[in-house]
């Protein structure tokens, strides 16, 4: 890939691959220079490096969790908290 618009977003490639994903979360920096075809931003990088490792694990996990649950909702109409499809809102 060419073009840094070719590239997958940091956020896109967390979502998509579990070994990056975990590689993030354990060392930030090592990930990027493993996983160099990611488009990742000087911010995003400080941010990551700035997190503890737990922190980074939650912001990651969120992340994964919301991509997923935005997902469902929209192939599936609105889903509740316990997993039912036409459930109430999640909590904000």
């Amino acid at each position: 890939m060419s073009d840094e618009t070719d590239r997958p977003g940091l956020w896109i490639r967390v979502i998509a691959d579990e070994a990056f994903r975990t590689a993030l979360i354990e060392d930030p920096l090592r990930a990027l220079a493993t996983f160099p075809d990611v488009a990742v931003s000087a911010d995003q990088i400080r941010q990551l490096e700035d997190l503890s490792r737990d922190e980074r694990e939650a912001l990651v996990t969120d992340v994964f969790r919301q991509a997923h649950w935005r997902g469902g909702q929209a192939r599936f109409g609105q889903i509740g908290i316990d997993g039912r499809i036409g459930g109430a809102d999640p909590p904000p």
